[in-house]
């Protein structure tokens, strides 16, 4: 069987959005995925890793109440989301960029953050979320925030 990231295809829901005029901290991307889009996503992300450029399609679901409630920032409906991720892989990136392109949000991951990308990822997985993480050396970058999801039972790995 062959790693390729050709041959790689997506599982589980991911969910991806920010928030019109947010208060500080609040201003970057928020993201939030089921155990099996965590998994998936960070499959895609080894299959890149070491390789040359590249890049992947993935569907986002749209965020719903539930998702956003975990976060409980005060807000029903995100500003921005988006109905297509595309990932591409650049090497000699050295920051995580999000670039929103109509209804497609383009994600530039070097291997520079790309395992930072995936820990999170890991995290969030079983059970973890309420972080951020850095997308840049630059101090005033936006940190992309990460949460679990509202129906998911960690503990037994099925829905509850």
């Amino acid at each position: 069987m062959r790693n390729t990231v050709r041959d790689w295809t997506q599982e589980g829901r991911l969910y991806v959005w920010r928030y019109a005029n947010a208060r500080r901290g609040w201003d970057g991307w928020q993201l939030a995925a089921d155990p099996a889009g965590c998994r998936s996503f960070r499959n895609l992300l080894d299959r890149m890793h070491g390789g040359p450029p590249c890049h992947r399609t993935l569907m986002l679901e749209q965020v719903t109440d539930a998702v956003l409630y975990v976060p409980n920032y005060g807000q029903n409906r995100p500003a921005e989301q988006f109905q297509k991720l595309r990932v591409e892989y650049q090497p000699s990136s050295e920051d995580l960029n999000f670039m929103p392109d109509a209804a497609m949000l383009v994600l530039t991951v070097g291997d520079r953050r790309l395992r930072k990308l995936a820990a999170a990822l890991a995290e969030v997985e079983n059970g973890g979320g309420d972080f951020g993480i850095d997308t840049s050396d630059d101090r005033h970058a936006k940190s992309w925030m990460f949460w679990w999801m509202p129906d998911v039972n960690y503990y037994h790995r099925e829905k509850s």
